[in-house]
């Protein structure tokens, strides 16, 4: 197994492609090639986030179905009327192809800011790059998403609280799963600097909608957003066969078709085992340890939502790589079967140029099996977390 994971690691030392003009030029090729792909073409997620923007400054209602959305609503924050404001003021070909190009910068530049070795970040670009067009042909903030888990933890890591507190609360303010950064509270060596960051980053990007429109809008607006998101956790449950809950919770719901059933059942039993390798206080000061808390946090926020759908798995598509090449023991034969398992079924089973569109339709996507590998690896990974010693890599 040492052997083949050195000729990986050669691999990805070639010239080439490791090379960062290589790499850089891929991805900033890809949202181009996406966004051509689609110029002048009817754009429904652009289309619901740019209503942000304008209902906010019109004042209107920000999680209304209204026609020129097509049945679908708004379920992000006031506050992301900030970020989709340089994009909703162009025309919609133009605002669209740059918006694309924002989502792969943000993840681009997440990666690159990792303090993951060098080889290790090249992997991780290769390993994901299939799966960043996922999201992509669909406009989706998910890739964002999934750069905003490797800033929070990379602030961390750089003992950066304040920034790493902005990251948690800005997500936590668009889409709620930037909660899941408090995951890496206790390895923040600063802690009150940190929860004073916190507070601080919350009541600006609270208040921050208001400069757009007035405060009672706003306030009003946050009423609307909780009630959306209630309403929309209702579909996902009551609905057993749309689009989304395509993660753990999904699985039994798709493959019975019940529906009567409490996701609480699998949520309390997930959320004890997520906290349990919290335990192992003296594991904490171990960088491999801290890594394996980061890949199970985006298994996690993945596998135990409703609102979890095909192009949202670009997070455990990071947490993968993060899982197999931060580990401080040798990886066996049986963990390189599990990665590549996981790669082909979580990424290229969305591929028509790699499985027959019937297998995607009518097997893996009706019953959320696109969640089986993550929750694999991720069960996997708990073992490890609460039985494995990471202390043969040096503490930093």
């Amino acid at each position: 197994m040492q052997a083949r994971l050195s000729k990986a690691k050669a691999f990805f030392h070639q010239p080439f492609w490791s090379d960062w003009r290589t790499i850089t030029f891929v991805y900033a090729l890809m949202p181009i090639i996406v966004g051509l792909l689609k110029w002048h073409k009817d754009n429904d997620t652009y289309h619901i986030y740019k209503s942000v923007f304008w209902n906010t400054i019109n004042q209107l209602p920000l999680y209304e179905f209204y026609d020129y959305l097509k049945g679908d609503c708004n379920h992000y924050g006031p506050v992301f009327a900030y970020i989709i404001a340089p994009f909703a003021m162009l025309p919609d070909t133009w605002g669209m192809l740059l918006w694309e190009c924002f989502l792969v910068a943000t993840f681009y530049m997440a990666v690159r800011y990792m303090p993951l070795e060098r080889w290790q970040k090249v992997f991780m670009f290769w390993f994901c790059a299939h799966e960043v067009l996922t999201p992509l042909f669909v406009e989706q903030y998910d890739l964002a998403m999934a750069a905003s888990y490797l800033l929070m933890f990379a602030c961390v890591e750089r003992k950066k609280p304040v920034w790493a507190a902005f990251f948690i609360m800005l997500n936590v303010f668009i889409k709620l799963y930037g909660v899941m950064g408090f995951a890496f509270f206790f390895f923040i060596e600063d802690k009150k600097k940190f929860l004073l960051a916190c507070l601080g980053w919350s009541a600006l990007f609270f208040a921050a909608p208001m400069l757009l429109s007035s405060p009672e809008f706003v306030v009003q607006q946050y009423v609307g957003w909780y009630e959306s998101l209630m309403a929309k956790n209702t579909q996902n449950l009551v609905e057993a066969f749309n689009t989304t809950n395509t993660s753990l919770l999904g699985i039994p719901r798709k493959i019975s078709g019940n529906t009567e059933y409490s996701d609480l059942w699998l949520i309390i039993p997930g959320i004890l085992l997520f906290l349990s390798p919290f335990r192992r206080v003296s594991q904490y000061k171990h960088v491999a340890f801290r890594y394996a808390m980061l890949a199970s946090a985006t298994m996690f926020v993945t596998l135990f939502s409703t609102g979890t759908e095909s192009y949202g798995y670009i997070a455990p598509m990071t947490g993968f790589v993060i899982w197999y090449t931060t580990s401080p023991w040798k990886r066996g034969r049986w963990e390189l079967i599990l990665l590549i398992y996981a790669f082909i079924f979580t990424s290229l089973c969305t591929s028509d140029v790699f499985f027959p569109r019937w297998i995607w339709k009518e097997i893996i996507a009706p019953y959320a099996l696109k969640a089986l590998p993550t929750t694999i690896v991720w069960f996997y990974l708990m073992w490890e977390m609460n039985k494995k010693d990471y202390a043969r890599i040096s503490a930093t």
